[in-house]
């Protein structure tokens, strides 16, 4: 992060615009909505700066830039047509520790003005370093249909409601967690439409139950590792969330989804290495969740599928906790989707087996001999150290050397490895590409022609 984003305070400053031209115009309709003292010098200024003088919106002096215009500002915005007169009026600038915009320079600029949505008190500030503002502004407009015009309104009646919260809960993170549950598990967009009286009737519904909230843990599916195959209610989730305990696999930009003041508990397990065992992480969620917190049990892919689930379910029903689930996508099907495969061909296959390549005991074993059959498919989960068992057990068992197997590693994320292969080159393959894990074996899958390589084609 080169540009750290943020909100300055304009009360009783003044703000230096050199420049009356069309630059300096963009940047005013800006700076008009704050509380600073403008001033704005150039020899001529267009109609709308004029106007916004005559209004009385901001000072004008028609003349050329002198170097004292300087003195007594807190920010300057070099606005003028003439390029190598910003740069003088950066440089000048940033020598008195003036903090300085200089009009599509980015090079002698101390800040950015990034592109804003509105809803006063509501600012929502996005910026791209400089490099896209044709994007900045794409993901303005998107943002605006999200948030409503009764946004501001609703954050004025949140701070007057503040006041009374603060009063009940003197302590700072049982506010976080009173604010987190008025705000998260729902849709942000309807809430944000609540009406004052009924925001306040909620608050107060709130604290009058606030002795009797019982701790809850949820079961979250991460998914593959991309964040935008997070479900949004595995995001409201995490917004919600007082404690998320996460697993190793879990992305790191799922991770930045979660609440920054939530307490982050890692629980990962690294095979072959020591790790933290079922009964302990059962032993945290139970603990957790009988202060009262809000648990999110954040499993990568799909908690119900080789996640454990039913062992936390178990462990926490018998002292009761309440439970809930949110499933993910889970690997095989992020997996059979990055190489263009459906898990299922009608005529081909009635049914997919997912599998494990390891169970308590070591190797699993499985249904070999179903599975060998001509036309079984099948998705191996951690199977990539166990690769020479399972092709020995299905060769044994009839299957073809040639049955194509399609490995993908990291579905889903940015290193994302897939490599094409057959039973009988499978384990020197894997080693070949380099694949430790966590992969995914489909058995009985080809090689397709992807998307891209179609459109080649033609």
């Amino acid at each position: 992060m080169q540009y750290l984003p943020i909100h300055f305070d304009t009360r009783g400053v003044t703000i230096l615009v050199v420049g009356g031209g069309p630059a300096a115009e963009a940047k005013l309709r800006t700076l008009l909505k704050t509380e600073a003292h403008l001033r704005v010098i150039d020899t001529e200024v267009g109609p709308e700066v004029a106007r916004w003088a005559e209004a009385g919106k901001l000072e004008c002096v028609k003349r050329d830039y002198e170097a004292s215009d300087l003195d007594g500002v807190s920010l300057v915005y070099a606005a003028t047509e003439d390029d190598l007169l910003n740069s003088e009026i950066a440089e000048a600038a940033t020598a008195r520790q003036i903090p300085v915009n200089a009009a599509d320079q980015k090079d002698a600029c101390r800040f950015i003005t990034p592109a804003l949505v509105d809803r006063a008190p509501v600012l929502v500030s996005i910026g791209t370093e400089g490099t896209s503002p044709a994007l900045a502004r794409a993901l303005k407009a998107d943002l605006e249909t999200r948030l409503p015009p009764e946004t501001g309104r609703f954050a004025i009646k949140t701070k007057a409601l503040r006041d009374k919260v603060k009063a009940i809960m003197p302590d700072l993170a049982d506010r976080q967690r009173f604010w987190a549950g008025i705000f998260g598990g729902k849709d942000l967009t309807a809430q944000l439409r609540t009406s004052p009286e009924d925001l306040t009737a909620q608050v107060e519904n709130h604290l009058q139950d606030k002795d009797e909230i019982a701790g809850k843990v949820i079961l979250v599916g991460a998914g593959p590792g991309d964040p935008d195959m997070l479900t949004t209610a595995a995001r409201r989730a995490l917004h919600a969330a007082d404690v998320i305990v996460y697993d190793r696999l879990v992305s790191d930009g799922v991770m930045e989804l979660g609440r920054r003041e939530a307490e982050y508990i890692y629980v990962g397990k690294t095979p072959g290495e020591p790790s933290i065992g079922q009964p302990s992480i059962n032993d945290i969620l139970v603990a957790k969740a009988s202060e009262g917190l809000s648990v999110v049990r954040l499993k990568s892919g799909d908690p119900l599928i080789f996640g454990r689930a039913d062992e936390e379910i178990d462990a926490l029903q018998a002292v009761g906790i309440p439970v809930e689930i949110i499933p993910g996508i889970t690997a095989a099907a992020a997996a059979a989707a990055a190489i263009n495969a459906s898990l299922t061909t009608r005529g081909t296959n009635k049914a997919v087996s997912l599998l494990t390549g390891h169970d308590a005991k070591g190797f699993a074993e499985q249904d070999w001999v179903s599975l060998a059959r001509p036309g079984g498919r099948a998705a191996v989960y951690m199977g990539v150290g166990a690769a020479r068992f399972i092709q020995g057990r299905l060769m044994l068992h009839g299957a073809e050397a040639d049955r194509p197997v399609t490995v993908v590693e990291n579905a889903s994320r940015p290193n994302q490895i897939i490599t094409y292969t057959t039973l009988r080159n499978l384990p020197e393959d894997i080693a070949a590409a380099g694949i430790k894990g966590p992969a995914i074996l489909l058995i009985g899958y080809a090689e397709r022609m992807s998307v891209k390589d179609e459109r080649l084609a033609i």
